[in-house]
């Protein structure tokens, strides 16, 4: 619209209009007053600028997408709703996913040192970063303190918690690295199968609850170090943990001063080799034996024999175990 056609129609000044466009359809228009011929490449400019803007919402829009149906998949392989079929297959064929692949299951925890939620940002960052590190993991947030990671590990050889060391280590560096981030990394344990990632995620849910519990100072905590204590724990309201406790009763009663207490579980530790147990707890072996001889009096278990030593370390470490959250937990659901 040039200035003599301005003048003929109410309200309009001089310029040129341009469309925008996006995937070949018009979506907007740019408007610029002044002399058309004078305006027309800064027009153009606008007209680029806004294109460009409009791509790139959509591609940002796209990747938010992606990634919000990829956290819904690996929610549903963690809570054991995955089902394995044509719509499951074609979901995650279309997100760059292989549910098929043998994957553990990863827990980081993460607050600011003073105890408090971390802000988005900072949470984003720590959901990147366990991202780049082994592009082919999945990752999802689970709430905004817990992020999970389905690590892909090598099946050749007999599982061990020892294979993810490699990436847990690089995990650790990158965190401590970026601030004042109060971590803990739990590690479950690997089941075979696409249903086997729900039993991986709870023994890493399961490995850090008590990790927390009985070592707090730790800052990475493997189902494999704690898987004894779990299943004991699944003992502790029944009739069958109350026969473990009862093994113990005796001992507890009359060992005021925890020293049998504490020297059963230093024979224990040391795999009953009375040499190593009196040197580490600094006493003759005839002051062990003695001691020894005094827990089979009060148990009716000597420890010196395999089967027994078996049953007294299971009633001591459910003793041990008694008052921690988690059997406090167990108690409560029965």
């Amino acid at each position: 619209i040039d200035a003599s056609q301005a003048t003929r129609l109410k309200g309009v000044q001089a310029g040129i209009n341009r469309p925008i466009r996006f995937r070949r359809e018009i979506i907007g228009v740019v408007g610029v007053t002044g002399a058309p011929e004078a305006v027309s490449q800064f027009a153009d400019l606008v007209v680029m600028t806004a294109e460009l803007m409009v791509e790139n919402a959509s591609v940002m829009s796209e990747i938010h997408w992606n990634q919000r149906q990829r956290e819904n998949v690996v929610s549903e392989m963690i809570h054991g709703e995955a089902e394995v079929d044509d719509l499951f297959e074609i979901r995650t064929r279309k997100l760059g996913i292989d549910p098929h692949l043998p994957r553990v299951a990863i827990v980081v925890s993460a607050r600011t040192r003073d105890g408090r939620d971390l802000k988005v940002h900072d949470i984003e960052h720590i959901q990147q970063l366990l991202c780049y590190l082994r592009p082919e993991n999945l990752v999802a947030l689970v709430c905004p303190t817990q992020a999970v990671v389905l690590h892909k590990i090598d099946t050749a050889h007999q599982w061990h918690p020892d294979q993810v060391d490699d990436y847990i280590q690089k995990v650790i560096r990158k965190i401590e690295a970026y601030g004042d981030v109060d971590y803990r990394i739990a590690v479950g344990r690997y089941v075979a199968g696409l249903s086997g990632l729900a039993i991986s995620y709870q023994t890493a849910q399961e490995a850090l609850q008590l990790g927390l519990e009985l070592n707090p100072e730790k800052r990475l905590y493997r189902y494999y170090d704690y898987q004894m204590d779990s299943l004991l724990l699944e003992l502790n309201t029944s009739w069958k943990g109350r026969e473990f406790q009862h093994i113990i009763k005796p001992l507890i009663a009359k060992d005021s001063r925890g020293t049998l207490q504490k020297t059963l579980r230093r024979y224990i530790d040391c795999h009953g080799d009375s040499g190593v147990t009196a040197n580490s707890l600094y006493i003759h072996r005839n002051t062990l034996n003695y001691r020894l001889e005094k827990i089979e009096q009060l148990t009716g278990r000597n420890p010196r024999h395999f089967n027994d030593l078996l049953f007294l370390h299971f009633s001591l470490r459910l003793h041990e175990l008694k008052f921690c959250a988690a059997a406090q937990k167990t108690m409560n659901f029965s």
